[in-house]
């Protein structure tokens, strides 16, 4: 156990504080684990003992400082983090049926990165009466800059309550919360921990992948704007909360990228961050510019947070409604290699080409008109191009056609053809 680790005599004056309180706790979550539980339950519990811990071996280095700020102020946010926590097992956290049945408790699910194996986890809400086998819809939050401590964003999830909450009347869906790596921002490895995220949703829930939606306040406004340039098959609708374009500047040429993604963007009237306001309104006009279906709302007498409960609840009834269709013309310029393509077109990189994309980059073109698809490229030599139910979803007979020259006719081949481009 990370608690029997010897600390360094010094004036840390709280960390035998945190050390009883991390003991406690461990307690109190050994226990729930000595009874038998739900499989997602028990990693739920698994999780946030591994973060307590993580966190707790962080301090007990008694480095004198991190992250700009003194340990000391690290080891009175654990303390009051983890004690949060534990008065929330005290009550009704310690019931596996108000995350499983009641959906009205947040699962805490900590996995090891496959970018370098460190401990990242997201949290998850399911809807009440969640069923494994149904496909539900995927709204995913993207929180903004805010504590660097991994057991802030649960503690204020599971902290004590006099009772639980109404149930939702709204339609069933499943929330994911990733977790930013502090304060990161969302690319790079934040974008990643994303998908690795949705992946590991995707062991033991199903969802409607037509129906997945995006946004996030702040810099997670600015991820959410990023990952749909790179990523726009996957949404039927995205937003952004207190947002910019930071993180995906128009003059890179990726705009283009999500010109079908329904997009949402809200902001308050007296938000004073540096460039927020005209970003919200440039982003939403570059999107009408390419026939996108927007809206945006500039609220009344607000700052940069909180926005009122109407403001979020009229992007979620505004997103939640589109329903992801994949367009008969699209183009896709390509920045990274993780991001080749979309659906099921992708540019045909080298192993020795897998590190950064030289200017111009790749681009391709789609059209397709009914059973006759046809596409031209730029900076491209070789496409992966999949016809089938994982990629353009066409079906019968098809014309393919790559910069003018027909390289396929005839029935829907089972996996994807490569392409050497003309």
């Amino acid at each position: 156990m990370l608690t029997g680790i010897v600390l360094a005599a010094s004036g840390f004056g709280q960390i035998d504080k945190a050390q009883a309180i991390l003991t406690r706790f461990e307690g109190q979550i050994n226990s729930l684990l000595a009874k038998p539980q739900p499989d997602l339950f028990a990693w739920h519990l698994r999780s946030i003992r591994a973060l307590a811990q993580s966190q707790f071996a962080t301090l007990s280095l008694q480095q004198s400082a991190y992250l700009g700020r003194p340990i000391a102020d690290h080891t009175k946010e654990f303390v009051d983090y983890l004690t949060t926590i534990s008065k929330g097992f005290e009550g009704d956290c310690s019931n596996p049926e108000c995350y499983l049945k009641d959906g009205n408790r947040t699962l805490i699910l900590a996995r090891a990165s496959e970018i370098e194996g460190s401990l990242q986890y997201f949290m998850l809400d399911l809807p009440r009466n969640w069923d494994a086998k149904k496909a539900y819809p995927l709204s995913v939050g993207l929180h903004g800059t805010g504590p660097d401590n991994a057991l802030a964003y649960p503690s204020f999830a599971l902290g004590p309550r006099d009772k639980a909450p109404e149930p939702n009347s709204k339609e069933p869906m499943i929330k994911l919360t990733p977790w930013g790596r502090g304060n990161r921002g969302w690319r790079g490895d934040g974008e990643r921990d994303l998908f690795e995220a949705i992946n590991s949703i995707k062991a033991f829930a199903t969802l409607n992948p037509d129906r997945w939606y995006i946004t996030g306040h702040s810099a997670g406004g600015d991820g959410s704007w990023a990952i749909v340039q790179r990523t726009p098959d996957l949404w039927a609708a995205a937003g952004m909360q207190s947002g910019s374009m930071i993180s995906g500047r128009p003059e890179w040429g990726l705009v283009e990228n999500m010109a079908y993604v329904p997009f949402h963007a809200m902001i308050g009237e007296n938000d004073n961050l540096p460039n927020r306001i005209p970003d919200s309104k440039e982003a939403v006009r570059l999107l009408d510019a390419l026939g996108d279906d927007t809206k945006f709302l500039l609220i009344p007498k607000t700052g940069h947070y909180p926005l009122p409960a109407e403001a979020y609840e009229d992007q979620e009834n505004w997103m939640f409604a589109k329903v992801r269709k994949r367009p008969t013309k699209f183009s896709f310029t390509v920045d990274q290699y993780v991001h080749p393509g979309v659906w099921g077109i992708k540019v045909v990189f080298l192993p020795t080409q897998r590190q950064l994309i030289q200017e111009p980059w790749p681009r391709f073109d789609v059209k397709i008109s009914g059973q006759t698809v046809e596409i031209t490229t730029k900076n491209t030599k070789r496409l992966s191009v999949d016809l089938g139910s994982n990629g353009l979803k066409m079906t019968g007979d098809v014309a393919l056609s790559v910069n003018g020259k027909e390289v396929l006719k005839g029935a829907v081949p089972d996996k994807p053809i490569v392409v050497d481009v003309p």
